[in-house]
Order: structure tokens, then sequence, then C-alpha cells
């Protein structure tokens, strides 16, 4: 069976049009011509109905069942020129964010000798865990911006980057349990577990499974949902930091950054979503 390159390639030398004048017509670069005929890269379904409507043929022809869905898998989420630079610069702002915090974190490492001896300056298990989880934020947004950048940030890639921040939720609760376990200076009960725990991980494979599995689509209103309890649930924890009795401006600047890294991430999740949910329908509308 011919696949999509080489019926591009056939149907564009039928019409004795070389890559550069198709390319001209799509409104896209030699290179990209190229790449589709070699089959190293797929367009977006909004180019191949152009290049069908160039070509003057039908996208079923152009494509077929599997290809469809591998287009729809492999091709960027956010792949209009606007979109894709709107979602660089959120994956940016929240990368900063992070990174920032990362800075703090690594310099409370560090304490001067008055702070050292107080409670608030000694190191623990959860200021270590804390860096390490900042850590995967940095590693997993930067990925992200990387591929953002080069058009590249497939469904599924956005799904193991945005089930991230929940995952985290779930493992820093576990942190602190083991901290209190192993100091014996408190106490979290079976009530705790279920909206600290529980639910972030609920929430974080669901997410995932939104992102990677194609045939049966998961709804979106439930992605809305989720990105609704964080958002309220990130303004419930700046509110205390904004208006706390005891804070001070560093720690006021410490605590909210990360809300505001994790707002960003709420809103490319709720976007991100949004847009594959709206390819995922029309591309296999005609194939599943």
């Amino acid at each position: 069976m011919m696949k999509f390159g080489e019926k591009v390639k056939q149907l564009r030398e039928e019409k004795s049009m070389t890559q550069q004048t198709l390319a001209e017509r799509l409104y896209v670069t030699r290179q990209a011509v190229s790449k589709w005929e070699r089959g190293t890269r797929y367009p977006d379904l909004l180019t191949v109905k152009k290049i069908a409507q160039v070509l003057e043929v039908s996208v079923d022809e152009l494509l077929s069942g599997e290809e469809l869905k591998e287009n729809v898998e492999k091709s960027p989420i956010l792949s209009m020129p606007v979109q894709s630079t709107i979602q660089t610069v959120l994956y940016a702002v929240a990368l900063t964010g992070y990174m920032l915090i990362q800075v703090f974190g690594i310099y409370s490492l560090f304490p001067d000798e008055n702070l050292a001896k107080l409670p608030a300056g000694q190191i623990t298990l959860k200021s270590y865990g804390t860096i390490c989880i900042d850590l995967v934020y940095v590693v997993s947004l930067s990925i992200g911006l990387v591929f953002s950048i080069k058009n590249k940030l497939s469904a599924k890639i956005t799904g193991y980057i945005m089930w991230m921040p929940y995952v985290i939720a779930a493992i820093q609760f576990l942190l602190t349990y083991i901290e209190i376990q192993i100091k014996h200076n408190g106490y979290i009960g079976i009530s705790a577990w279920f909206p600290d725990f529980i639910v972030p991980l609920l929430f974080a494979v669901y997410i995932l499974l939104f992102f990677i599995i194609e045939e049966r689509r998961l709804p979106y209103g439930i992605i809305l949902l989720i990105c609704a309890l964080s958002i309220g649930y990130i303004a419930l924890i700046m509110r205390r930091r904004l208006f706390g009795l005891y804070r001070t401006d560093l720690g006021l600047v410490v605590s909210t950054v990360p809300c505001l890294g994790k707002l960003g991430m709420v809103i490319l999740l709720g976007y991100q979503a949004y847009v594959w949910d709206k390819k995922r329908k029309t591309g296999y509308k005609n194939v599943v």
C-alpha cells in the first residue's frame, strides 16, 4: 500500500509541480514538503486538508486509516503559530518560576550559623525531597519548552508532563507522612489521605490516559473539573500566604512563586486538553 509521502509525491509530479511550488501554495517551506514525501514528518490535519485541495483529491485518498491515526497521535497538539507561541510562553513562565524556587531550595541547604541552630534552619528529609521534586519540575518543563519551541510537542509527551504535578503532590504528602513517622512529632489521620494522596493520583492517571488513549475518548469535562479544583486549591494556598499573620517577604516569595508556576501548568493543561480533544474528534471521525 502506498504511504502518505509517496502519494503526495506521485500526485504532485502528475500535476508537474515542484516541491517549491507546492510549498508556496501551502505557505510552508520546501524542506517541509521534502520531509513529508520522505516520511520523516507528518503535516497536521489542517495542512493535510489543504494538500488534498491543492492536489484535487480527498483526504481519504491521501491518508489510510492507520496513517490518519498516526498523524493525529504524532502531530503537535498546538499546530497554529499563535497557539504554539502562547504555549511556549506559558512553559517558559512556569519553568522560570520553578528555576527560582530551585535556587531558593539549594540556598536553604546552607543556612547561616544563627539560623542553623533554630528548628526552622534544620535540614530534613522533606527539605531534600522538595529540592529533588522541584528539579523534576525543572527538567520536565525544560523538555516541554524545547519540544514546544520545535513544534514537536505531541499528545503523549504532553500527557507525561501534565500528570507530573499531581504525582508530585502525592509524593510530597508521602514525604511529610514519613518524616512525621520518623520524628514522632505529629499525626496524619486517614481522612487526610483521600484529598492529599488518593485524589492527586486519580487526577494524574486520568490526565495521562486522556492524552495517550486515542480510540476511547475520555470526557474533556473531567479535565475542566480537575483544572477548576486545582485553581481553587492554588488560590486557597496563595490566600493563606498573602494574608497570613506570620509571613515574611522572603517566605512570601518562596511560597508564592511555586503557586504561580503551578497555575501556569493548570492553564496549560486546560488549553492543551481542549485543543487535543477537538483535534482527536476531527481526526478520528472517519476511522473509528
